[in-house]
This record gives C-alpha cells, sequence and structure tokens, in this order.
C-alpha cells in the first residue's frame, strides 16, 4: 500500500513538472509459456525499445501486453478464445482494452494489397453492413477479422441499454437476448462508424481517399446552400495525398501520389497509384510504382503511415505493439521509421513499445526513447531490466557516425570517389606512410628541406613523387587510420610495406595503444618498441611489414612526453619549434594555448595554409623532422644515404 501511494504521488509531481511519464503496468493472471502466473512487468516511456538474445521472451511479452498470442489466418471467432491471455493492463492507473492496442509484425508487410478502385460508400453504407452481419446469429458468429468493428458495435448497444446476446461474444453465452430493429441498431451506433476489416495497416488508402474526397463534395455543397465560400487550399492541407506526398517528400522516397483528386458522384475520377519523381520534380505517368514493387523496407513504412490516417474514424490507440518490425529496414529506412512514429503516433499520445535485435534501431533511436532488455530465466518469468541511455552511448556514436556518412548520399559518393582514386595511385606503390592530418603537405615540405631540394607551392608534389622513395598518404583522422591498420583482411597489401603515423596526443592513449582488435578475431601486434624521442612503434604479428608508430618527441618538447602533464599534444606542426613557427609569422598572428605554469603550446590557427609558410624557412628548422624520417626509412626498410644529419644533443626521457 505504501509503494502504491508512493508511486501515486510521484506521477502526480511528475505531471506538475510537465507531464506525466507514461507507466505500463502488467499483471498476468494465468501462466503463459515463461511467464508465470502473477508476473508483474513495469515499462515506462513513450517510445520504449526491448532488446535481449534469442529466446529471451521478447514475443511473449508483446503478446502478454496484447493480450492475445498471435492469431492464425481464417481463426473461427468462437475459437479465439483459446487465443486469448488474461491479464490486467493500465497506462498511469487507467485499464486499457484489447480494442486499444494494435499490433504488427515485419512478416505483416509481405501481405500488403495494392491500390484498388474505391467502392462507392457513405457512412449510412457502412452501418447497414454492420446490421447485415448482426441480424444474423450465424453470419455474426462466422464473420472474421472484424472483431474491433464489431466490437463498438457490441459496446454501443450495451451503452444505450441493450443486453448482449449470446452470440455477440463466446464469453457472454449465459446472457439473456434482448431483439433490435434495423432503425434502432443504425440510430445507436456512433455517426462516424466504420465497417472495416481489423488490419489497420493493411492498403485500405483507396477507402481513405474515396472517404474524404466524399466529404470534400459534401462540404462543398454545404457551403454552396449556404452562401459561404469553400477554402479549398485550407480544406486541402488534411487532404491524405497531401500528408503522404509531405511524408515521402521528408523521408526522401522517389514516389509521389498526385497533387489532388476529383470526385464525380459516385466515383473518384483518377486512379489512385503513386508514380516515380523525375529529375525535374514531375510525376513519372508511364512508370507507375505498384505496392508490390516497393521493398520490403519501404512496405513497412508506408503500411504504417496508411495506418495512422485511420484514427479520425475509430477508437484512439493508446499503445502500438512492433514487434521486430525493423527486421527488414536499413539505417536509412530505420531512421524514416523512427519519424513516421514520432510524427503519426508519439505525437498523437500512442506508447510505443518495439522489439528488436538491431544495434541499429537502438543507436538511431531518438533520446526519449527508454531501453530495456530481457533475459530468460530457469522456472521464472523472464527478467526485464531498464538499461540507461549511456550504456549505448559509444554504440550510438558509431552507427550514427556511420549513417550520416551514407545519409548525404553526393558527399558520400565524393568521398568514396576520392578514396577509390587514391586507392588507385596507391595501389602500385609499394612504400607507404599514412597519417591521421588531413594535411600531408608539411610531410613532403619538410623531407625535401633535409634532402637539400628546393620546392615551391607549385612544384611541391612533383619534386617529392620524383625523389622521396616512398608516398604518403592521409586517413584524416585517428579513427580511420586505426581501422586500417586494424583490418583484419589486409593480403592485398602483403607486398608493400606500410607505416602508420599517429600524433603524440590522444592517439598515443587512446588509438597506438588500442591497436588490437576489429571484428571479432583479435588483431595482434609486437610490444611498443624505440622511445619518445625515436618514435614508438609496433609491428603486426601476421603482416609484419605493416607498422605504426607515433610522432617523436625533441627535446624541446619533452614536456608533452611526461605522465603527470595536463595535455599530451605533439603534432606534426610541433615538430618546428616556437622560434621557427614565429619566424614565420614573423612574431604575429600565432594562436597559443597556455597548459601548465609558463609552459605555452602553440596551436596552429589555420592548417591548411601553414604548410605553405614553412617553405620559407631553412633546413635547419627542420631539424626535429630528422627522426621521424630515421624511423620511418627503418620500417619501410629504405636506405638512405642523402638525408642531411645533424649532431644529436637532445636528450628525451625513455618511454616504452
Amino acid at each position: 500500500m505504501k509503494y502504491e501511494a508512493f508511486r501515486l504521488v510521484l506521477l502526480l509531481i511528475q505531471n506538475f513538472i510537465g507531464g506525466i511519464m507514461k507507466e505500463i503496468l502488467v499483471k498476468l493472471k494465468q501462466k503463459y509459456k515463461q511467464f508465470q502466473d502473477g508476473s508483474n512487468i513495469n515499462l515506462r516511456g513513450d517510445l520504449i525499445i526491448i532488446s535481449g538474445v534469442n529466446g529471451s521472451g521478447k514475443s511473449q511479452l508483446i503478446d502478454v501486453i496484447s493480450g492475445n498470442s498471435e492469431i492464425p489466418e481464417n481463426t473461427h471467432p468462437l475459437d479465439m478464445e483459446k487465443y486469448e491471455i488474461k491479464r490486467m493492463l493500465k497506462i498511469n492507473d487507467n485499464e486499457i482494452k484489447k480494442e486499444e492496442i494494435f499490433r504488427r509484425t515485419f512478416k505483416d508487410n509481405y501481405k500488403i494489397k495494392n491500390f484498388q478502385s474505391p467502392e462507392p460508400k457513405n457512412l449510412k453504407w457502412h452501418k447497414e453492413m454492420a446490421w447485415k452481419y448482426f441480424s444474423s446469429e450465424q453470419a455474426w458468429r462466422d464473420i472474421s477479422g472484424f472483431d474491433k468493428a464489431k466490437g463498438i458495435v457490441e459496446n454501443s448497444l450495451i451503452n444505450k441499454g441493450f443486453q448482449a446476446k449470446p452470440e455477440w461474444n463466446s464469453s457472454m453465452k449465459n446472457n439473456t437476448n434482448t431483439g433490435i430493429s434495423k432503425e434502432e441498431f443504425i440510430k445507436v451506433l456512433p455517426d462516424n462508424f466504420i465497417w472495416e476489416p481489423d488490419d489497420l495497416f493493411g492498403s485500405q488508402i483507396e477507402d481513405i481517399f474515396y472517404n474524404f474526397c466524399a466529404k470534400r463534395a459534401n462540404e462543398e455543397s454545404r457551403c454552396g446552400r449556404e452562401g459561404i465560400k469553400f477554402n479549398e487550399e485550407e480544406y486541402l492541407k488534411n487532404a491524405p495525398w497531401k500528408i503522404l506526398n509531405n511524408l515521402f517528400e521528408k523521408l526522401n522516397f522517389k514516389y509521389r501520389f498526385l497533387e489532388d483528386y476529383t470526385y464525380d458522384t459516385p466515383n473518384i475520377v483518377e486512379d489512385i497509384i503513386l508514380y516515380p519523381i523525375k529529375n525535374d520534380k514531375t510525376l513519372d505517368f508511364n512508370s507507375p510504382r505498384f505496392l508490390e514493387d516497393l521493398s520490403d523496407g519501404e512496405k513497412a513504412i508506408i503500411s504504417l503511415t496508411f495506418a495512422s490516417l485511420n484514427e479520425s474514424r475509430r477508437p484512439i490507440e493508446k499503445i502500438l505493439l512492433l514487434d521486430e518490425y525493423d527486421n527488414t529496414l536499413n539505417p536509412s529506412l530505420t531512421q524514416s521509421l523512427f519519424e513516421v512514429i514520432e510524427e503519426f503516433f508519439i505525437k498523437k499520445g500512442v506508447i510505443v513499445i518495439m522489439t528488436t535485435h538491431s544495434p541499429v534501431t537502438i543507436s538511431l533511436a531518438p533520446d526519449y526513447a527508454s531501453y530495456y532488455e530481457m533475459f530468460k530465466q530457469d522456472n521464472a518469468s523472464p527478467k526485464i531490466l531498464k538499461v540507461q541511455k549511456d550504456e549505448y552511448t559509444e554504440l550510438s556514436t558509431a552507427y550514427k557516425k556511420y549513417y550520416d556518412k551514407i545519409k548525404e548520399q553526393k558527399n558520400r559518393i565524393e568521398n568514396l570517389e576520392k578514396e577509390n582514386k587514391e586507392l588507385e595511385e596507391y595501389s602500385n606503390d609499394q612504400k607507404i606512410l599514412f597519417v591521421e592530418d588531413t594535411y600531408t603537405q608539411i610531410y613532403k615540405v619538410a623531407w625535401l628541406k633535409l634532402h637539400n631540394i628546393q620546392t615551391t607551392e607549385d612544384s611541391l608534389e612533383m619534386d617529392f613523387e620524383n625523389n622521396a622513395k616512398f608516398r604518403i598518404y592521409s586517413k584524416e583522422s585517428k579513427d580511420s587510420l586505426r581501422g586500417f591498420l586494424s583490418n583484419r583482411f589486409m593480403d592485398e597489401y602483403n607486398n608493400k610495406r606500410i607505416v602508420g603515423l599517429f600524433d603524440f596526443d590522444d592517439a598515443y592513449k587512446q588509438s597506438f595503444c588500442q591497436l588490437k582488435t576489429n571484428g571479432n578475431q583479435e588483431v595482434k601486434w609486437s610490444k611498443a618498441k624505440g622511445n619518445v624521442k625515436t618514435g614508438l612503434y609496433k609491428v603486426r604479428e601476421k603482416y609484419e611489414n605493416i607498422s605504426a608508430m607515433v610522432l617523436p618527441v625533441p627535446s624541446f618538447r619533452s614536456e608533452i612526453a611526461k605522465e603527470n602533464f595536463s595535455i599530451n599534444r605533439l603534432e606534426v606542426e610541433l615538430l618546428l619549434s616556437d622560434d621557427s613557427i614565429r619566424k614565420i609569422y614573423h612574431g604575429n598572428e600565432i594562436c597559443t594555448e597556455r597548459v601548465i605554469g609558463n609552459i605555452i603550446i602553440p596551436k596552429i590557427c589555420n592548417k591548411a595554409n601553414f604548410w605553405k609558410k614553412t617553405l620559407e624557412l631553412e633546413t635547419e628548422d627542420f631539424r626535429a623532422f630528422a627522426p621521424l624520417f630515421t624511423r620511418i626509412n627503418e620500417l619501410l626498410n629504405i636506405q638512405d644515404d642523402t638525408m642531411i644529419s645533424f649532431m644529436e644533443c637532445d636528450s628525451s626521457n625513455e618511454k616504452e
């Protein structure tokens, strides 16, 4: 009792501070598979994502929440009782009926029908169809797939004082029978009653379009009779084809419905068809798209959008259950699924509960999602534990980074073409240095200076290519460089010698030191060798021709390599001394960053153009680059007798 009182107070407080977090309470009143009789399930949130290994009970949980195990097709209404699961379900202490819960799996989309020409119908037609079945005891029992419509009929009659017939529901067999005339029956039903199948997610778009067109025609007639101007533009904002076309545009789907449909009693004039969009944004009427032509993932998204448009014509759903609905979705469509869920369900107060096996779904979920994981237990109900969002931070970062790459197709194409071009360029190179820097020019300037080769801004690339015995390529980030070097499959590089060069900063601790695994198999590297003066390095055990190293730390930057230093940051530009950097900028325009005490670490403001200024420097200014190229020559097995050597008077701390 104390717990219940405390929970109610908590809900009131949440409501006061800006809205109740929806709480779902389920109490099982029978044993169901892994779930024991009396099991209590507590979930919170507007969008609830449940994961777990196969066999953990996720689909069983969906059964329990829905109140039914999955019902086979063509099941007789009198046989449906055996699929019912006795349980109590509440949202924030309000009991929820079964007809307010809708369930969907990815399998349902395989049966999605194509568009058909809508039959002329009006509200009276729907009520008369319901009477057609209701007036025949046998027909009312035998009709399948209309349980929700039948439920509306039965509840409407009971609310108006009519007693339930025994044939209404197999659980009401002991109730007395009270007759009702057709006129009374039609009068009792709600004004907006629709006689339609239970599958709210199937292709009923033709009926939705038809009803909107008929309603618009009636509204135009009413305005004409009353002398009121009909606002066509405002009315069309809520047209179902407008809503769907706007959604398709937002999701970057390459097809649309027509901009408008006209009603000529008793039919819609135009065919309801999807048309591809041409490059000039017009519709291609010569190549209509049919639902069966769409991908399974597109069917899943469209199926939900169709369902959402039915909401105004039926009892509002409280819970949408999606059981592994994302099985057919790629990352782009997963993002689209969440947009549809938010726009058409979450914003309308519907709780969405998803089960999934997909790390993509977990990682791309919106920030307000709640996460749970399920665990199978022996002789006990599955354990359902809430997961804090930070548990998935690393997963979300990785997948969102990947999704952001492929989302912008134009940029993705350009980047892949650039990578492939570079791959072609260094496919014939036998000795390659990969760096994490975006700009490789400063390495080339330094190498040429140390070999007494004069160069200019225009001739730099050609001068380096004609004289150096290795090539330099950018991987643009430490993560890309680490991923490349740790790739398990490097057979195509087995005839080359490769060195990956990391900055001596976070890369030393987070990248260079983490050259361990890729996928499920471990990639082994030898222990780090050398010291901070010559640059630590590692060699892959399977591919000994592939090495990794960090920038050597010159004596004038020795503080950077100390463990107690607050920021270990040595980028290639800092192999130049502070005096050399001042010479470039003539004492001005140097961005600096104070680290500790009196030590100031220069920070280059514009790296894209910095290398051009280094062309002004003398060979002596590049002396700290000599240990770097010495180590690179060693790892690439290059004999270099032409590089200028300096009398080494630097002293550095050994650092294994």
